[in-house]
């Protein structure tokens, strides 16, 4: 019992200094540059981009942020391009027909799909197999910002390195967020909030620390294993 104890303070005192130094980090711009990082791509950028399709890289569901945002850079570049569209994706007739729908409804009609899969190691391998053509040709791959590296290094890894990767990053908001405490009125013995990074940015950053740590986690994963 008493090295039960001892073990449960060890823990509760390793998990206070996480937690202080992912508060501090949440100060300071860190946690951007370590989300910022992650979606760009491995290696030197093409000089000349002449993709043979553009390849998006699935796995949430529909709708949601993640797959929305894709759908929509993908849709973008496949107009851009004029090229097809090859949605790789785990077998879902709901997320797939949603996902159909609104590449339509952007005047995206050359889709295909690649089911196969259930994690990107997985899925890179079946793209493999499935289109082996793809191996010589140059071809755009969009997924979320911080899987980027991983999909890429696994994607070379299994013999794709004409690809480059395209981040879906959300777009940013530009307006004055400052509040005016006489319109809004209110309890005024309780003071407003006024500072805009304590109001939104820090919260943002913590956010995004926990998905920059798991996907640093995955990483590491992945490199033990020899996916990448």
């Amino acid at each position: 019992m008493k090295y039960l104890w001892k073990t449960i303070k060890i823990l509760f005192f390793i998990l206070g200094i996480v937690f202080a130094a992912m508060i501090i980090l949440a100060l300071t711009s860190a946690p951007f540059y370590m989300y910022y990082n992650l979606g760009k791509n491995p290696g030197d950028e093409p000089q000349a981009i002449a993709p043979h399709c553009i390849v998006m890289f699935g796995g949430a569901g529909m709708p949601s942020e993640d797959n929305l945002m894709r759908l929509y850079h993908t849709a973008a570049l496949a107009r851009h391009y004029k090229v097809p569209v090859v949605l790789v994706h785990p077998e879902d007739s709901l997320c797939q027909a949603e996902m159909t729908r609104l590449l339509r409804q952007d005047g995206i009609n050359d889709i295909n799909y690649m089911t196969a899969g259930s994690n990107t190691r997985s899925q890179c391998v079946n793209l493999k197999d499935e289109r082996p053509q793809l191996i010589d040709q140059q071809f755009l791959v969009v997924t979320s910002p911080e899987h980027v590296r991983r999909t890429m290094k696994s994607l070379h890894k299994v013999g794709f390195e004409q690809a480059y990767g395209v981040a879906a990053y959300p777009s940013t908001v530009d307006f004055d967020l400052s509040l005016d405490k006489k319109q809004l009125g209110g309890n005024e013995l309780v003071p407003s909030v006024e500072n805009v990074k304590m109001r939104y940015t820090f919260f943002n950053y913590l956010k995004l620390e926990i998905t920059c740590l798991r996907e640093y986690c995955a990483l590491a994963y992945y490199k033990v294993k020899g996916w990448i």
